[in-house]
């Protein structure tokens, strides 16, 4: 009798991202046949899918760190422009152009509520900004004093950078909340081994309960392995890179 045995892939030599992806993709091979493979696979399958998407929804961590320098950035990109914005009405106020001077003493008066905003947590930055560039654009007068002044391009560098800032925090905030539990480090072993637990029964299915699906799955499995086998091999020289397999 011929002998079905998976090739060697050693799970701890792969990083978290590429135990997920094949995981994954041997859940989406499996999946559509899961009716036909019999008791034991079936429940070692669901529990291999929920360990292994316990583990992705923890890898979002990095997205939200991700997420988080970009943020800094774009708040420090804001705080820039209005630094900029406010010198100029401050330096016009102290100018000796008398139309560039009363322009910039209504600015000042329009900026007031909001000159601090920079400094306040970047909710409420980006939301007061937005308010406030809601006041300017609905108003001809508050644009032309802009324009006395030369700060329209400013203005419009910075309600575009703000409206960047807001969406991008939203999303980060999202993914924040979506991402709370333990680290994907710590849920790594347990997918392992529901991993190693479902090829098992793939390969005892496919020795004493043999069928088309079965042979099939098994032949899908062991080429995921067999690719995924691949990036453990650490020979002077050689270039790996990621496989581009279903699921990724």
């Amino acid at each position: 009798m011929q002998t079905n045995e998976f090739r060697p892939v050693h799970l701890n030599h792969l990083s978290i991202d590429n135990l997920f992806s094949l995981c994954k993709s041997t859940i989406e091979y499996a999946n559509p046949v899961k009716e036909s493979i019999g008791k034991v696979p079936k429940a070692i399958l669901d529990q291999l899918e929920t360990d292994n998407n316990a583990m992705g929804v923890q890898m979002n961590k990095a997205l939200k760190s991700t997420l988080t320098a970009q943020v800094t950035e774009l708040d420090l990109d804001c705080d820039d422009r209005f630094a900029e914005v406010k010198r100029n009405v401050s330096t016009n106020l102290r100018g000796r152009n008398p139309e560039k001077k009363a322009a910039a003493e209504e600015l000042k008066i329009f900026l007031n509520p909001y000159w601090d905003t920079d400094s306040k947590p970047l909710n409420t930055q980006t939301s007061l900004l937005t308010e406030m560039f809601g006041k300017l654009n609905a108003s001809e007068k508050l644009k032309t004093l802009a324009a006395t002044i030369g700060i329209t391009d400013m203005m419009t560098g910075l309600e575009t950078a703000n409206t960047a800032l807001a969406a991008l925090y939203q999303t980060r905030n999202e993914q924040g909340a979506a991402v709370e539990g333990p680290s994907a480090s710590s849920l790594r072993s347990a997918t392992a081994k529901s991993y190693e637990q479902f090829c098992t029964a793939i390969e005892q299915a496919a020795n004493f309960t043999p069928s088309e699906v079965l042979s099939t799955l098994f032949n899908q499995m062991d080429e995921l392995r067999k690719t995924y086998a691949r990036l453990n091999r650490k020979k002077e020289g050689e270039e790996v890179t990621s496989p581009d397999v279903a699921g990724q």
